[in-house]
């Protein structure tokens, strides 16, 4: 049976003050006697201290393989999480047109579509009149590398649908092509925009996240910071292990 320390060291001192109470009262034989037996009393509760406290050791040892263990498997699923999405956020100008993201799904339509008439300039998103067309217009342009027309499509998607079911992909798709072209001012603009005017957007996570970014590149710790801790508070799944590795980069950094 296992003794508890505190218990050895509570007995240890309860015989100390006995035999001092007890050696009064007995003969110098009688004493040398007791003393032995004290001291054999007390060797044998040393000895299970020892062992109590070596066990003790052990544990202690093993939990931390443990936590080192499991420190390196979250590691190992943050950067595995952190290159998919870069590598998302790289096939995203491959995706077929079918496939552009959106913050809310349509409704499939019930009637025939219109046939689109050939626009006039390639540059010119918003000519087919319809919200999506005009999205997959002017996000087709990103797909194309075509930076510049890309931002004056969605700007024109904009003042066409300010609040539609794609307004929020058109702010953060500026905001993107902007971070693309290390334009951090304007792209920092935008992010804010859009964490403004749809604060709601299945979108403002992944724009915080370049919000937080930016203030990295732009050495405002403190702020980059903020913002990953905000991600970390608000938002779960990748995008919070992305906060959390974020973080955890500025410390190694000394910030």
């Amino acid at each position: 049976m296992k003794v508890s320390p505190i218990y050895l060291v509570a007995a240890l001192a309860a015989t100390t003050s006995l035999s001092v109470f007890a050696q009064s009262q007995l003969s110098v034989e009688q004493r040398l006697q007791y003393l032995e037996q004290q001291l054999q009393t007390k060797t044998q509760l040393q000895a299970q201290m020892n062992q109590q406290l070596s066990a003790l050791q052990d544990e202690v040892k093993e939990l931390r393989g443990l936590v080192e263990e499991h420190g390196y498997q979250l590691n190992q699923i943050q950067e595995r999480q952190r290159d998919l999405y870069r590598d998302i956020e790289n096939r995203l100008s491959a995706l077929p047109r079918t496939a552009v993201p959106t913050a809310q799904s349509s409704p499939p339509s019930t009637t025939a579509k219109t046939t689109r008439q050939p626009s006039q300039s390639v540059t010119t998103p918003t000519a087919s009149g319809s919200e999506r067309d005009a999205f997959e217009a002017a996000f087709k342009l990103v797909r194309n590398r075509q930076y510049s027309e890309a931002i004056k499509g969605f700007e024109e998607f904009l003042t066409q649908y300010p609040q539609g079911s794609f307004s929020d992909n058109a702010r953060f798709w500026i905001g993107q092509v902007y971070f693309a072209q290390s334009n951090l001012v304007e792209a920092e603009k935008q992010f804010n925009l859009l964490r403004q005017d749809f604060p709601e957007s299945t979108k403002l996570s992944t724009a915080l996240l370049k919000l937080a970014e930016i203030k990295t590149k732009q050495g405002n710790w403190e702020e980059a910071k903020s913002l990953y801790n905000e991600i970390i508070n608000n938002y779960g799944g990748a995008q919070q292990q992305l906060a959390r590795k974020g973080l955890q980069e500025l410390k190694q950094a000394g910030h």
